[in-house]
């Protein structure tokens, strides 16, 4: 499990949290990424969901969005039991993807890097993006959610999802 943050940050402590942002800034298709991914044994997270149209197309359960943002010491903890299951792919797992029951809204607590504390209310795919995210800082991958032999080749996942689209699109 990462390590809690303190406050007022280290030098080293912003020389990671520098590091992550500029790692996830050279990631291409990036929903979020965590300390823990890129070697840091730190409670930090940086993800961010932009109110893209195209990205809508694909999730349909994009219903709030965040600009690109960094977490420190988060935690989430679900509102109600509804979950809404959908594929999820890692930047630490490589080129699969499978099926994960995540909670459809969550309250969450974070700080931000100047120490401020921030806490609010996520729903859907927000909500999606924030839990797999926390999830790393504790050290669970989305594999683990994943039911056994359901974990796909990321070609044939994306195949599925675009032969899904098209069909749900000529339907309406």
């Amino acid at each position: 499990m990462g390590q809690p943050f303190t406050f007022p940050l280290s030098a080293e402590d912003l020389a990671i949290i520098k590091t992550l942002e500029a790692k996830y800034d050279s990631e291409e298709n990036c929903s979020g990424l965590a300390a823990p991914q890129i070697g840091f044994s730190k409670q930090a997270i940086v993800f961010a969901l932009d109110a893209d149209e195209e990205l809508k197309k694909w999730r349909p359960d994009i219903s709030d969005t965040m600009p690109k943002t960094i977490w420190l010491n988060p935690h989430y903890e679900p509102v109600g039991d509804d979950k809404h299951i959908d594929y999820e792919a890692c930047f630490s797992v490589g080129d699969s993807a499978g099926p994960v029951a995540r909670y459809k809204t969550i309250r969450y607590q974070a700080y931000l890097v100047d120490g401020t504390k921030v806490d609010g209310v996520a729903h859907g795919f927000l909500a999606r993006i924030i839990q797999h995210e926390i999830d790393h800082v504790h050290g669970i991958l989305y594999t683990s959610y994943v039911p056994e032999g359901q974990l796909l080749p990321l070609d044939e996942y994306r195949r599925m999802r675009k032969e899904a689209m098209e069909k749900g699109q000529s339907s309406s």
